[in-house]
């Protein structure tokens, strides 16, 4: 993990854009230079966690996802940034999302293995999911800007057709939150339409 911290660190007073940040990631060894057990001390890797490891130049965490686990879709309004599974298999689902036409579009699943680099770009519609049913994984996640909120984030429940839309309350990405946390969750919100 030294290694990658380092990485990050010599970027510090340069503009920090996404090829940078890979030049960064593709100089390590991503199966050999991220040791992170030591972060998961004390932590019950069968329920999600968020284990904060920096915040400067950019925000380092890692995330631990119980066997099926997954966030809802979702969209990073005002972040971007790479996912790097350390621990097990994680699989990556795109959508996309015409307001006009009222649909959201379904992108093959693909999945990722231990060392793989996911990028997250600015504005992406992404799922994350541990396909696994039976093992843990662990993914390890690099975001810029480094403080950033849920604010205006919207999130989809395709096999309900709701959209919602985080307020500055949220603290994470989520269909259970108070509602208090949302800015607008609207029913039968878009059709689900699959492009293969």
């Amino acid at each position: 993990m030294k290694k990658i911290l380092n990485a990050l660190e010599g970027l510090k007073g340069k503009k920090i854009d996404h090829r940078l940040v890979r030049e960064a990631l593709n100089s390590l060894d991503l199966k050999k230079d991220i040791s992170y057990k030591e972060y998961l001390k004390g932590v019950n890797t069968n329920e999600y966690n968020r284990i904060l490891i920096a915040e400067d130049p950019m925000q380092v965490f890692l995330m631990t996802w119980p066997p099926q686990f997954f966030l809802p879709i979702h969209q990073h309004n005002n972040f971007w940034g790479f996912v790097i599974p350390v621990e097990g298999i994680v699989s990556e689902t795109i959508y996309g999302y015409d307001e006009l036409k009222k649909k959201v579009f379904v992108h093959p699943t693909k999945t990722f293995n231990t060392g793989e680099v996911i990028y997250e770009a600015f504005n992406v519609i992404h799922k994350l999911q541990n396909s696994s049913p039976l093992e843990t994984s662990v993914t390890l996640h690099i975001y810029h800007p480094p403080i950033y909120n849920y604010q205006d984030t919207k999130i989809f429940d395709a096999k309900n057709r709701r959209l919602g839309i985080l307020n500055e309350k949220s603290s994470m990405i989520s269909w259970d939150l108070p509602k208090d946390h949302y800015k607008l969750i609207e029913e039968d919100a878009y059709e689900v339409e699959k492009l293969w």
